[in-house]
């Protein structure tokens, strides 16, 4: 590998970036490729006498329900039968309740047929959420050294999961207007079973330090209005809940932030996951880490675009196009991202390690 890092040991560690601490440098993340670990035959694969990344994101998106890991707590169905089949290349869920069924299909990990279709769909989601439960999952439990755990995660607020895989985007809007009291009752249910899963999280594992919380909030999908009256209330109660034990809170958005990040600042989180500044979404760094208070940590997002195919470089011009030295004191840490693209040579990934590791500011 060409050249010596200018980097130095002085860089924090990722831990101390989620818990608030400045980076004193470049850190940096890729799977389990990053700036303490370099690239290893362990991280590629052969196939037609070249050498390719192995990619998890790419698994994931390819991956069926049955073959996807446990997590921490498993969702229990009371007076609901829920089924989980396959059809061809889609994973097919069911829901049988007293007041009818419902059926949604996940392809590559995108929902192609929504459950909730129609109005009277509505009903039977409040009562499937009327009627769930949630418990550790002891297989988990098992095989995780608690001891060493630092951090959980949560995924979803009611609106995220109801525009992504429950009703999708376009329903949402026209159910919030063609049946507001259902989708306000609906709402207040799914956050009270979001509610009682932090509970858990927090009751039973008091020694973690931060949690972490998928959204995948854009501007592209709700406007700040839209935000500070149906979003903002639920992520203030996870943040308080969460900062009363002594936890911070850390959410996944990796959209179009700009035009959203005062209402992020009432809610009290703690940071931004994937926080993607522009070509691809439109917050610049400076921009968050002038509003925000200085422990607010920054998880940044370098999409594969700006690396793939790149040399090395060009790799470090479209790095500094967005970061710049001072966030380099502050709790910043970048997140490269394959954007589950299958076949990534060796080569891109060498050229990557390099760019990071002996970029000079």
């Amino acid at each position: 590998m060409k050249g010596k890092s200018t980097n130095t040991d002085k860089r924090a560690t990722s831990y101390d970036i989620w818990m608030g601490k400045p980076a004193n440098g470049l850190i940096w993340d890729f799977g389990r490729i990053d700036y303490q670990n370099p690239p290893t035959d362990e991280s590629f694969y052969s196939a037609n006498g070249r050498k390719y990344l192995i990619s998890g994101s790419s698994k994931h998106m390819k991956s069926r329900q049955k073959d996807r890991p446990a997590i921490w707590y498993s969702t229990v169905y009371n007076s609901v039968n829920h089924m989980v089949t396959e059809e061809g290349e889609c994973d097919v869920f069911t829901w049988e309740t007293p007041l009818g069924k419902l059926i949604g299909k996940r392809h590559n990990n995108h929902f192609s047929e929504y459950p909730i279709k129609t109005i009277e769909d509505i009903d039977i989601w409040t009562y499937i959420y009327s009627n769930i439960s949630f418990s550790l999952n002891r297989d988990w439990l098992e095989r995780t050294n608690i001891g060493e755990l630092k951090s959980l995660g949560l995924n979803w607020s009611p609106v995220q999961q109801l525009m992504q895989f429950d009703m999708g985007l376009e329903n949402f809007y026209y159910f919030l207007v063609d049946a507001p009291e259902k989708m306000e009752t609906l709402l207040d249910v799914m956050q009270k079973r979001c509610v009682e899963r932090l509970k858990l999280c927090l009751s039973n594992f008091p020694d973690i330090s931060y949690i972490y919380w998928g959204e995948n909030t854009s501007s592209s999908s709700i406007s700040p209005s839209y935000y500070q009256r149906l979003t903002l209330p639920h992520i203030k109660e996870y943040a308080e809940l969460a900062h009363n034990a002594n936890k911070r809170l850390i959410i996944h958005m990796c959209g179009l932030l700009k035009d959203l990040l005062d209402s992020f600042i009432l809610t009290g989180m703690d940071g931004i996951h994937s926080a993607t500044p522009p070509p691809f979404g439109d917050a610049p760094y400076e921009l968050i880490r002038e509003k925000f208070k200085k422990d607010f940590t920054i998880l940044g997002r370098f999409n594969a675009q700006l690396w793939m195919g790149k040399s090395v470089s060009e790799i470090q011009a479209n790095l500094k196009k967005s970061v710049y030295p001072e966030l380099l004191e502050s709790p910043f840490l970048l997140m490269v991202t394959d954007d589950a693209i299958p076949d990534i040579p060796y080569e891109n990934v060498m050229n990557l390690y390099e760019a990071l590791e002996n970029i000079r500011w």
